[in-house]
């Protein structure tokens, strides 16, 4: 029941970013409304929370979380936890892979007036499907150490939090529009849990053609 739970969540969520590449391909009407409003809810703009929104949107950056995914799999590799390390690793590198294809099919330009630089394309955003990608790993590593109720609680309202600051940050920052980021969150969720699923699967037939 569990695995067809991570099947469905991830085909919903894959779904509702097609939605959304739908409405940003045809420059629909209700897509321009939520970029605005999500840009709206962020201002106003003054020089402390761009320093805190320049700090925090670091922390969505790939080129941040691909060493942090190197520790993740060194630590991975010396706990002989290699086969999960490996998965780590190739989900990270293939998924983000899957986002810039996405960027050079829609060919979206970013919002005027950056407050700091950014380049390529906006649709998806590539700092949240990188976070949700690598906090879902992390999550997925630690929580079987978790036996407290409270810890997995916690370190669920953690995750959650990293996620939407650096989403948060990419449309104050004027780096990307609110639908830039909501579907850079979907991709990566549906992303994560489709690829950890059909691995899954893959393991437990590989395991009985070798016990049969």
């Amino acid at each position: 029941m569990k695995k067809y739970r991570k099947l469905f969540i991830g085909i919903s969520c894959w779904l509702i970013f097609a939605i959304f590449l739908w409405g940003v391909w045809q420059n629909l009407g209700w897509i321009h409304r939520l970029d605005q409003f999500g840009y709206q809810l962020l201002q106003p703009t003054t020089p402390l929370r761009t320093r805190i929104f320049t700090m925090i949107t670091h922390l969505g950056d790939p080129l941040l979380l691909l060493p942090l995914s190197l520790v993740v799999l060194v630590g991975c590799w010396w706990c002989h936890q290699r086969a999960w390390g490996l998965r780590f690793a190739g989900l990270q590198l293939v998924g983000y892979c899957l986002v810039i294809a996405v960027k050079y099919s829609i060919l979206r330009p970013r919002p005027d007036h950056k407050l700091i630089p950014a380049n390529g394309f906006s649709f998806p955003s590539g700092h949240t499907f990188a976070t949700t990608v690598f906090v879902l790993a992390i999550l997925t590593l630690v929580w079987p150490h978790l036996r407290r109720h409270w810890q997995r609680i916690a370190s669920s309202i953690l995750a959650m939090v990293w996620i939407f600051l650096v989403m948060a940050s990419r449309v104050y920052l004027r780096n990307h529009y609110t639908s830039d980021v909501l579907a850079g969150l979907f991709l990566g969720t549906g992303w994560w849990l489709l690829a950890t699923s059909t691995l899954d699967r893959f393991v437990v037939i590989r395991h009985r053609q070798i016990g049969g």
